[in-house]
């Protein structure tokens, strides 16, 4: 069975995947003639019949035949689902959301340790991280060989609130197209560009979630910022009971060398670049530190104002790493800077979208890196 075939229609049909619509239409004929049961008493010939109409039926529509290839990326024989009425996943309210993921949490009980794996927004996370982690460090050590599976399942627990693994590939897929089945296509184009973004190594699936995206002809009519799944939040969350143990006891530590003359308090923290204001769920920064930073001249005629991302990085909303992550940067990715901090450790870069974010100068070289894409507000040269 060829690969990215989870039910087997190309290998029915005794074609590849990348099969040209002719070659499909001849192959069926062929198979068809061969397997009709007016002619064939072979005790299969009815289901094979049947069966080889079915994946005819599938191939022969160019949408339907892109919908059985984006699937097949993500799902296997055993899960597939039925392509004609998708569930669309919702969040814990059973509400439409564009912001899901599946968040994998590992949970000590006096039965053992229970694995969990729920679809939710980044807040319902919040919470379920929160109780999962005080749970496990209040409880977890008590328990049957409790020791062991407790720092077992805080380990995993930190490791799975990246939402960058195959169960959330699998979860955007299937919900962009889901809501394009609703013909809801601002969701569809949502959840596929997410998609999108996350998948990184599997040209096949690039390919198709490319065709995909182009299929829904969607063009948002304003600037459209996809959701981030803010994983050192959850991280935050998972350390705040052990984090308020040891401020706590540090306190007390600082109290003590206070009163015997060892220690004294400096001065505050330097906060030159974080002043922030909430919007939604992101820290952006406030007016007052946008207006400190140096701009400069640059358009997307520009070649002087061009750089790329030396590595794979984090973009901020603002010149700090205590804002909010806007998105990942990928190494060699072109951008155009068009601002400053006074100290030239933090750089304004617009991107292709004409999105604007902060980046450290360590992330930063001269010149181009990756082609810049068609319609890049980067550079128009």
């Amino acid at each position: 069975m060829p690969k990215y075939d989870s039910l087997g229609y190309y290998a029915i049909l005794g074609v590849q995947p990348e099969a040209d619509i002719s070659l499909i239409k001849r192959q069926y004929y062929q198979k068809a003639k061969y397997w009709h049961p007016d002619h064939n008493t072979q005790p299969e010939a009815q289901d094979m019949f049947q069966t080889t109409s079915i994946a005819y039926g599938v191939m022969q529509n160019p949408r339907t035949r892109l919908i059985y290839d984006l699937l097949s990326c993500v799902y296997d024989s055993k899960d597939f689902p039925p392509m004609g009425s998708l569930k669309i996943y919702k969040n814990q309210s059973n509400k439409d959301d564009k912001a899901l993921r599946v968040l994998r949490q590992r949970l000590c009980t006096n039965k053992g340790v229970r694995e969990s794996k729920d679809v939710c927004n980044i807040r319902e996370a919040g919470n379920m991280v929160l109780s999962t982690a005080i749970s496990n460090w209040l409880k977890g050590w008590w328990q049957k060989n409790g020791f062991n599976h407790t720092l077992s399942a805080i380990r995993f627990n930190m490791q799975n609130i990246y939402a960058d693994d195959a169960d959330n590939l699998k979860l955007l897929i299937h919900n962009a197209v889901a809501y394009e089945q609703e013909n809801n296509k601002e969701m569809a184009w949502i959840y596929a560009k997410q998609a999108e973004m996350l998948q990184t190594t599997d040209d096949h699936t690039a390919k198709y979630l490319q065709l995909f995206i182009e299929m829904l002809d969607f063009h948002p009519n304003k600037r459209v910022v996809l959701p981030y799944w803010n994983a050192d939040e959850l991280k935050r969350r998972q350390q705040l009971f052990p984090l308020m143990a040891f401020l706590i006891a540090m306190l007390i530590g600082v109290a003590v060398l206070a009163r015997n003359g060892v220690f004294s308090s400096g001065g505050a923290q330097d906060n030159t670049y974080y002043e922030l204001r909430k919007i939604g769920e992101n820290l952006v920064p406030s007016d007052m530190i946008e207006s400190r930073i140096m701009k400069t001249d640059s358009t997307p005629q520009d070649k002087d104002s061009i750089a790329h991302l030396s590595a794979d990085c984090v973009i901020y909303y603002g010149p700090d790493t205590r804002y909010s992550p806007l998105r990942k940067g990928v190494k060699g990715q072109t951008v155009r800077i068009t601002g400053y901090t006074i100290d030239k450790k933090w750089y304004q870069i617009i991107l292709d979208d004409g999105i604007v974010g902060y980046i450290r100068d360590k992330d930063l070289r001269e010149g181009f890196g990756n082609p810049v894409p068609e319609g890049s507000q980067v550079y128009k040269g």
